[in-house]
């Protein structure tokens, strides 16, 4: 779906250049990222030219009926989601993108979004703010002919604080 268009991106330009608008009221007016409205202002200062949409980008697509209809006799055969729904369909002959499966179920009311889902993840579960409050190793061998190589990392920094290798992958190398 394009947000903008050619005349909606000159009036942005225009106006936020002139200081009228703010970039951030800019881009809640159009539904747009701040980033994307100074994407386009950068382009404009670099070319002089106001930036057009691209003619030749790809349109978007639609499910055919034939594959609604697919879709529709599948999850009525087996009751799957989007994901596993796709492999059924391709099985049975038709190439559908798992995210358009997903879109439709969700349109028929067959797939309901889950909230806790949609949250935004939690930071990595390693990551420490102090350098040395939290370090961790791991054992790794390439071949079975290779040494055991066990690395320590500080999870703060993400460097590697010591290692070693060793013939046997222990406890008691890894204390040494």
């Amino acid at each position: 779906m394009v947000k903008l268009t050619n005349e909606e991106i000159k009036w942005l330009i225009i106006r936020v250049g002139s200081g009228f608008l703010t970039v951030k009221k800019a881009a809640a007016v159009y539904g747009v990222t701040e980033r994307r409205v100074q994407q386009l202002i950068k382009m404009h200062r670099e070319t002089g030219e106001y930036p057009k949409l691209d003619p030749n980008r790809r349109p978007k697509t639609y499910l055919t009926l034939d594959q609604e209809a697919a879709i529709e006799e599948a999850w009525e055969e087996t009751r799957l989601g989007a994901r596993l729904l796709y492999y059924e369909l391709r099985r049975r002959g038709y190439r559908v993108p798992h995210n358009k499966i997903h879109q439709y179920l969700r349109e028929t009311g067959r797939s309901v979004p889950n909230p806790r889902k949609q949250q935004k993840r939690k930071r990595c579960r390693y990551e420490r703010e102090h350098s040395g409050s939290l370090v961790h190793g791991d054992w790794h061998r390439t071949m079975v002919n290779h040494p055991n190589v066990i690395i320590w990392l500080d999870d703060a920094s993400r460097m590697a604080l010591a290692g070693g290798e060793f013939e046997q992958a222990t406890h008691v190398e890894s204390i040494d």
